[in-house]
């Protein structure tokens, strides 16, 4: 599990490193997070234009869908099970993407991530 990884690289930064190791863990590590954002990014993208289609269709913002659902008042057709996936997906996407950029900032014009 990846847990276990960042565990082990815990321990062994805790150890004391080199200047050198320390800015090569760094910059790694920044690189690592700056790809995950990318890609998390991505998949925003892709579950909002999967929501878009079903707003477009129903002529419904998804904020109102959901709290419609939520609440028992739209039918049981597939469809509204697909948006509600996709507003959901969308929801956990977004979160995981602010979780590491919650101490990084991150300039996508520059491609850089620098720590806070």
């Amino acid at each position: 599990m990846a847990i276990e990884y960042a565990k082990i690289l815990g321990r062994y930064i805790s150890e004391g490193l080199s200047e050198n190791e320390e800015v090569f863990i760094k910059e790694t590590l920044k690189k690592l997070i700056e790809q995950e954002i990318d890609m998390l990014e991505k998949e925003k993208e892709r579950y909002k234009r999967e929501m878009g289609k079903f707003e477009e269709k129903y002529s419904l913002k998804s904020e109102k869908f959901l709290k419609k659902f939520d609440s028992g008042e739209i039918g049981d057709d597939l469809d509204f099970f697909e948006w509600y996936a996709s507003v959901d997906s969308y929801s956990r996407v977004e979160k995981r993407q602010r979780v590491l950029m919650e101490n990084l900032k991150f300039d996508y014009a520059m491609g850089q991530c620098t720590a806070s």
